[in-house]
């Protein structure tokens, strides 16, 4: 498990000649350090943010299983390419199991997008109302969770065009689309209101 690797480890790991762990992977992780910025600012706040906490919580829970599961999906998509094509129902075999491999590869980095964009609304929560002398905290928790976010897209977006199923892929892209306009809205947002303060 990548989440169970000592700091040094992942990025030893991260730099290898492997193609696993990547971009995903490591936009995960990067949202798990943006919110694990909320909570500290949180914990510093007194109280009032019992549910920041809280959630934030929660949310690190997923992120690092989700810096688990890109890595794991990613290996699913290499492994079905390595099936046999023999025959035609080999051939079919494979076929179904690319395209299964290819769909989980692009649901966990849009659920890394969907996750990290609740983590920026909760950094410009504390950015906003959290203790100012953790203002820069939260400032850098929120350009980590913005990268999570952009990171994360291009892993979605490099896989869309490997998928036959036409539906899922227009309603991806909308659904991507829509969460990276909220996510540049609050990056700006929380941007514009820590350099402000700290100016």
């Amino acid at each position: 498990m990548l989440t169970e690797l000592t700091i040094g480890g992942f990025v030893k790991d991260l730099g290898s000649e492997k193609p696993a762990p990547g971009g995903g992977s490591a936009s995960g992780l990067a949202g798990a350090l943006a919110v694990s910025l909320v909570k500290m600012v949180a914990h510093l706040s007194g109280e009032g943010h019992e549910e920041v906490i809280s959630r934030s919580q929660t949310l690190t829970d997923e992120l690092l299983d989700l810096v688990n599961r890109d890595t794991e999906a990613f290996n699913q998509v290499m492994a079905a390419f390595k099936l046999p094509k023999g025959t035609d129902e080999e051939k079919k075999t494979r076929r179904q199991a690319i395209q299964a491999a290819t769909r989980l590869a692009t649901e966990v980095p849009l659920r890394i997008v969907e996750v990290s964009l609740e983590v920026l609304t909760l950094a410009k929560k504390m950015a906003f109302h959290g203790n100012k002398n953790a203002l820069s905290d939260a400032g850098v928790a929120g350009l980590l969770g913005v990268a999570a976010c952009r990171g994360a897209s291009y892993n979605v977006l490099i896989n869309l065009p490997g998928l036959k199923d036409d539906e899922f892929v227009s309603i991806t892209k909308k659904r991507l689309e829509e969460l990276l306009s909220q996510a540049d809205e609050l990056e700006q947002t929380i941007g514009d209101h820590v350099r402000a303060a700290l100016s």
